[in-house]
């Protein structure tokens, strides 16, 4: 299960991102600077890759499963997923201006499992309000309408879902939504556990809880410009040890 959210302001915007793993999965290696992506992000020392990260120009990925569209019979062997998000970042380091889903077009994604990735550029402001969100199925990459928060979840995915949006209604204010309501849904528990955003489960829990800031974008980003705020947050929610990596 992971769940994810933004908040949209007038100079940029903020992401949350709950991840939730089994007990027996490593422990994340916190977010650091990747000089070849020129990005921030956490690595699953399992999969040696991420499923969120923000670059220097401000644009975020986020990587959710997409466990219904998952064949589990299916003998294929795959790469993780979460091997897209830095690949994808090391092609924009070649080709800046080529879009995101330009280049996930020419990339021969059967190598992956099912996955859902969010796009947040660079320029994405309350007046630019334009989040583009992908579900791979295995087959076929197709854009879709999604509203959040964005959920994925191995069980009981219906009924998370619907538990996660009603979270999500009664703790943000749909016209004055502010970052403080944003941080007390990701951190917002249930008397039943495993309908939690801030998931307890007896084989998995909410390891960590992203928030990554961008300020001040500009439109056309290039290496001169320097009026931009990227921070990206972190709480290890296993050793309950917050970190915090700045690209300003």
């Amino acid at each position: 299960m992971c769940t994810l959210t933004y908040l949209l302001t007038n100079s940029g915007y903020e992401l949350f991102f709950n991840r939730d793993e089994q007990h027996q999965r490593p422990l994340a290696l916190v977010p650091q600077l990747n000089d070849p992506c020129c990005a921030v992000f956490p690595i699953d020392p399992q999969g040696e890759g991420t499923w969120l990260a923000v670059n220097k120009s401000g644009l975020t990925l986020a990587l959710l499963n997409y466990y219904q569209a998952c064949n589990n019979t299916a003998e294929q062997e795959f790469i993780s997923r979460g091997q897209l998000i830095p690949n994808i970042l090391l092609a924009l380091v070649k080709f800046p201006t080529v879009a995101v889903i330009d280049l996930l077009n020419t990339m021969d994604l059967t190598i992956y499992q099912p996955f859902q990735l969010a796009i947040f550029p660079h320029n994405l402001t309350k007046n630019k309000a334009k989040v583009d969100f992908y579900q791979w199925n295995g087959k076929k990459l197709r854009l879709t309408i999604q509203h959040q928060p964005f959920t994925s979840s191995g069980v009981d995915f219906e009924y998370v879902e619907k538990q996660r949006k009603n979270k999500f209604k009664q703790l943000i204010c749909p016209i004055n939504a502010t970052r403080e309501q944003f941080k007390a849904f990701h951190l917002s528990q249930e008397t039943e556990g495993k309908y939690s955003v801030n998931m307890v489960r007896f084989d998995a829990k909410t390891v960590s809880i992203s928030h990554i800031l961008v300020k001040n974008l500009p439109t056309v980003p290039t290496s001169n410009e320097l009026d931009k705020d990227i921070t990206f947050n972190y709480i290890d929610n296993i050793n309950h040890q917050e970190h915090q990596v700045k690209l300003s």
